[in-house]
């Protein structure tokens, strides 16, 4: 008796969870495309038909539709359409942001309805390939949703991959393959978008070139620094000798200040007329003795 009863409850339990696959389902759509969300249940005689929407970014809105009206604050992309029995959401150039849980939600007098879709939104990645600047092959998987896989050809153990995420929900994938020496090396990319893998190639003359590159460049900043010392020590040396060279000088003889005697100005004048005087009584008596 338990056996049968233990089976009669996983038949049940079995037809719960068929119950709950058909009620939900999952839509994917790539960036830019238009998502049409149907709902499989059908809206003769309802009273109140509602979207909610959860967005994976914890956001939510919702559209619902009555006898009293319409209602909405979701964006203006979206659109409720209704036709004859059947409702679906429409939303026009979609966007990674638009990722989330959609549920269409019909009241009528027998009961309310639910039906759940996820939508998944793809979006290809920009692939690259380049010497970074340590000479190394570096791949890039960029604004992909979901982030891209990067493998490399020949496999080395000297590879380092690390994600970046974007603000718009992307995430840009960076894989570094750590050596310059030997063969042409080959990123290959990995997405849900591309229908097969996408390679990237760099030839060894490409490698050598990227070190080159970066020797070159050291080169260049060590004689920099040099050039720069050496003029450092040139003035200083220069520097020094300007300063041997004043102290050795003697020291230079100012200017002599000339003392000038202070004569009264009346004393001045008092001579000139005394002057004046006596030679006019010098000039009488010569005329006189004549």
């Amino acid at each position: 008796m338990k056996s049968q009863e233990k089976a009669f409850f996983t038949f049940l339990l079995f037809l719960l969870v068929c119950l709950v696959k058909v009620k939900s389902d999952v839509l994917t759509v790539h960036v830019g495309d238009d998502a049409v969300l149907h709902c499989s249940h059908s809206i003769e005689h309802f009273a109140l038909l509602t979207w909610k929407v959860n967005f994976l970014n914890q956001s939510s809105c919702f559209m619902s539709t009555s006898n009293l009206g319409t209602q909405a604050n979701c964006s203006s992309r979206m659109q409720l359409v209704i036709d004859k029995n059947q409702t679906s959401l429409r939303i026009n150039n979609s966007m990674v942001l638009d990722d989330g849980n959609y549920t269409c939600e019909i009241a009528k007098r027998s009961g309310t309805f639910d039906y759940m879709i996820t939508l998944q939104i793809l979006a290809k990645p920009f692939v690259s390939i380049k010497i970074d600047g340590n000479g190394y092959p570096e791949c890039r998987a960029i604004g992909g949703k979901p982030a891209a896989k990067i493998s490399w050809t020949p496999e080395s153990y000297k590879v380092k991959t690390w994600n970046n995420a974007e603000q718009n929900g992307t995430t840009t994938v960076i894989s570094s393959y750590n050596t310059s020496n030997g063969p042409e090396v080959t990123c290959i990319v990995s997405h849900p978008t591309l229908a097969n893998p996408l390679e990237r190639r760099l030839s060894s003359l490409a490698l050598s070139s990227g070190a080159n590159n970066v020797t070159l460049i050291l080169g260049v900043i060590i004689v920099l620094v040099l050039l720069l010392g050496l003029i450092l020590v040139w003035r200083r040396a220069n520097l020094r000798t300007c300063l041997g060279v004043k102290k050795d000088r003697p020291a230079t003889r100012e200017n002599p200040v000339v003392v000038m005697e202070e004569v009264e100005p009346y004393a001045s004048f008092t001579v000139k007329v005394n002057t004046i005087y006596n030679s006019t009584y010098d000039l009488a008596e010569y005329k006189g003795a004549q």
